[in-house]
């Protein structure tokens, strides 16, 4: 009798822990949720691969919205916007029309609220070479008005990414963001190769003068006086905007 009552005791000792497992199992299951996280940071129109992520569980209190919960969903879809190592992803991140650059351009715009349009600038130039994804730099711009010269710089300008010929090909371009603003100086700048690349400080320290004179004048040819070149950080004035002649 005591044998039968000690089993008994036993195995509803058992049965009850048993029971408080699995009810910690439920709760932990039911407060956690499995996402998707990258494996290092992945820049703007990047297309997934399998390496480039993992998933991870995670306490259902972060209150992000349209979380990826499995890698098969983000593997082979492009991205745009830059993911940083171990964040997650999110259908917001994903440009849902595959490579479209059109697509691209919309999310940035509406998540960014600027106006402006994607370039690719020409790698011609060994700084232009090291350049990163998901760096600002400063395009600086010779101009001649005149008997004067000018430098107009441009900046900060957002490289979005690197374009390649192939996967860790020589860069040949940079996908840059521009205004529309500047697009009118860079423009006719690009089509006559005068545009050169200026890397700046990533904390946003650097503000490009309004105006400085060079130390070595060029003397004009036509009076003798020596013309002021100097730098700007504003395109120049634009006349029809003024209500001259279009």
């Amino acid at each position: 009798m005591r044998k039968s009552t000690l089993a008994f005791g036993t195995g509803a000792l058992f049965a009850v822990l048993a029971g408080v497992i699995g009810a910690v199992v439920l709760t932990r299951a039911s407060n956690t949720e499995t996402v998707v996280v990258s494996t290092h940071t992945i820049f703007p129109y990047t297309r997934i691969q399998s390496r480039d992520v993992t998933t991870v569980t995670v306490p259902k209190t972060s209150g992000i919205a349209g979380l990826a919960t499995s890698k098969k969903s983000v593997v082979g879809q492009y991205l745009s916007f830059a993911v940083p190592k171990g964040d997650p992803i999110t259908a917001a991140d994903l440009n849902p029309s595959g490579g479209s650059f059109s697509t691209f351009l919309t999310q940035y715009t509406e998540r960014t609220g600027q106006t402006g349009m994607l370039m690719a600038l020409p790698v011609q130039s060994t700084l232009a070479s090291v350049v990163n994804p998901g760096e600002s730099i400063a395009l600086i711009i010779p101009q001649q008005n005149g008997e004067s010269q000018s430098l107009t710089t441009l900046e900060p300008v957002p490289v979005l990414n690197v374009l390649t010929k192939q996967k860790g090909g020589t860069p040949t371009a940079l996908l840059i963001f521009v205004t529309e603003k500047d697009y009118r100086v860079l423009a006719p700048a690009i089509l006559n190769n005068n545009v050169q690349v200026g890397l700046i400080p990533q904390n946003g320290s650097f503000k490009a003068p309004t105006s400085i004179s060079l130390t070595s004048p060029t003397p004009s040819q036509a009076t003798g006086t020596a013309a002021t070149p100097t730098v700007t950080s504003s395109p120049p004035t634009d006349v029809n905007a003024q209500g001259g002649k279009p």
